[in-house]
């Protein structure tokens, strides 16, 4: 071949050569914009979305706050829709909207079909009627998250949102819900015209509670927090015959709760909380005259109610008998109460009274009974529950004790007169540093880091005063309120705490300062008791159109 005829070969290769190459760099430089293109359009989407959980995360936190009054204070379900902190609200490269699903919150109830499991995602009850289509359920102390409803089924069942604490329950339990519905959209980089935009659908689980006490004319006396109208205690009387005073309250969900008070003419004063409305559960005892003072509901099928002592021997006049202390349990259809053989005796005496005045029962072992329990009254007496009987414990203490708490099964505390307290640490019971003398009425403890001992806690008394613990000391704290406080609990958490007491007053714990909160009654509280979840208020998944 030529020298000619070589070059033009070559030259032909050249050109070829090129040509490939510039396809080979056009081609990898379309992949690479591809791969950029892609990559910002899936992180604009992911940045969409986190907008849409940010706007969450605020409506959510706006439900909650302990802040009750003054600037980003509580808000209500149906102020979530054209709030200003949440509509068109700038946020990182976007913007923001929550409104609600419906103009108020779900609040309805039911109950299971049939007996569940601690571990089944399906749970039959009598009827959805009213349910969101997807959300959150409480089963006595057990919050649900369910994604949907099949027929008379919520499926997709996560159990235990609150801290796995997924237990067993009976058929017929009530099931509550108690929620605000809310749609949130997170748009880049705007929502009037959005390149990316995102949405989801949220379930925030609302707060609940009760606080009762003495007789106001003809009526019982309760007053409830968050419901019917939101971020108010309001007055919810009772009329019934005959009426008596309310000395404790203890509240299972939204749909399930027990109070007791003092003794009517011919039976003891057992109201039931059904979801609608308190009704009275009847237990005639002979000769009527042990009040109950104290009240702890375990599950639908157990609650334990203490009180005042009776004689096994003439029980209607002041004889001397052998004394027993009143302990009655709730079996899920009567209430019963315990044969001298099955609560543990006290000296015969003519004159001291050996009343309970509290009592707190748990699951330690989340088998679906009461396993741990403790009551505690006058001369520091304290009788203890061990899942089958009661006995009575070794006291540290001769001060009457008026309120009890357990935290785990390794840790409880009991306060009282003289500012006594005392703690169990899994086996015996002793005192406790007090910061105060004032007698202790009552006694509230969380376990924020599910460790299961108390990291915070409270415990009022007479003359306002309340003190407060820090997973280690006990210090007093200032109410600004000059009346005894008899009742306190708090929402799992420490900064948002309530106590009530006398002539109506009902004071908040905001983390930084008690204030006075309008109660919506006039007459002495002596009991409170407060619903919510214990972790993660809330649930959510996203909407695609």
């Amino acid at each position: 071949m030529s020298l000619k005829k070589q070059q033009g070969f070559l030259a032909v290769i050249a050109i070829f050569l090129i040509f490939i190459i510039g396809f080979l760099g056009t081609t990898i430089a379309y992949m690479l914009y591809g791969s950029a293109n892609a990559t910002l359009n899936f992180n604009q989407s992911e940045n969409a979305l986190y907008l849409a959980e940010s706007g969450f995360e605020e409506a959510a936190r706006l439900l909650l706050t302990p802040v009750i009054s003054g600037t980003n204070s509580r808000i209500g379900c149906a102020a979530v829709t054209s709030d200003a902190n949440l509509t068109n609200k700038a946020f990182g490269l976007g913007t923001f909207t929550a409104t609600t699903v419906a103009s108020n919150p779900i609040h309805t109830n039911t109950t299971l079909s049939s007996a569940v499991t601690s571990t089944a995602t399906t749970i039959p009850v009598a009827s959805t009627t009213g349910f969101a289509s997807a959300g959150r359920i409480v089963i006595d102390k057990e919050i649900l998250n369910y994604g949907a409803i099949s027929g008379n089924s919520f499926i997709g069942v996560q159990r235990g949102a609150n801290a796995n604490y997924n237990t067993p329950h009976a058929s017929g339990a009530p099931v509550a819900q108690y929620q605000c519905m809310m749609d949130v959209t997170g748009g880049i980089p705007n929502l009037t015209s959005p390149t990316y935009e995102r949405q989801i659908q949220q379930a925030v689980q609302l707060q609940d509670g009760w606080a009762a006490g003495v007789l106001s004319g003809s009526t019982f006396v309760f007053t409830r927090w968050n419901w019917p109208t939101a971020v108010t205690w309001t007055s919810s009387p009772l009329t019934s015959t005959p009426e008596e005073n309310l000395n404790s309250i203890s509240m299972l969900s939204n749909a399930d709760g027990w109070a007791v008070g003092n003794v009517g003419t011919a039976d003891y004063t057992l109201l039931h909380w059904n979801g609608s409305a308190w009704s009275a559960s009847t237990l005639v005892f002979a000769c009527s005259t042990q009040n109950l003072a104290g009240v702890s509901a375990v599950y639908s099928d157990e609650a334990w109610a203490v009180g005042a002592t009776y004689r096994t021997t003439n029980p209607c006049t002041t004889a001397a008998g052998t004394r027993r202390f009143t302990v009655l349990k709730w079996n899920g259809s009567a209430w019963t109460a315990l044969t001298p053989t099955s609560t543990p005796a006290v000296p015969a005496d003519a004159t001291t009274n050996q009343n309970m005045n509290a009592v707190h029962v748990i699951d330690a072992t989340q088998s679906g009974a009461g396993t741990l329990g403790f009551a505690v009254g006058v001369g520091g007496q304290i009788l203890q529950y061990n899942g089958t009987t009661w006995t009575v414990a070794t006291s540290p203490t001769t001060d009457a004790l008026y309120g009890v708490y357990i935290v785990s099964a390794s840790e409880a505390w009991a306060v009282g007169a003289a500012g006594t307290i005392i703690k169990w640490n899994g086996t015996s019971w002793s005192t406790f540093t007090s910061p105060t003398t004032t007698q202790l009425n009552s006694i509230y403890m969380t376990d924020n880091t599910l460790s299961g001992h108390a990291t915070s806690g409270w415990a009022v008394g007479n003359s306002g005063v309340a003190i407060t613990y820090n997973g280690s000391s006990w210090s007093s704290q200032n109410t600004g309120s000059a009346n005894n406080l008899l009742g306190v609990a708090s929402f799992y958490v420490s900064n948002d705490a309530w106590a009530v007491g006398a002539a109506g007053t009902i004071m908040h714990w905001n983390g930084t300062a008690w204030a006075s909160v309008a109660s919506g009654v006039t007459t002495q509280l002596n009991g409170i008791s407060l619903i919510a979840p214990q972790q993660y208020p809330y649930a959510w998944q996203e909407v695609y159109p």
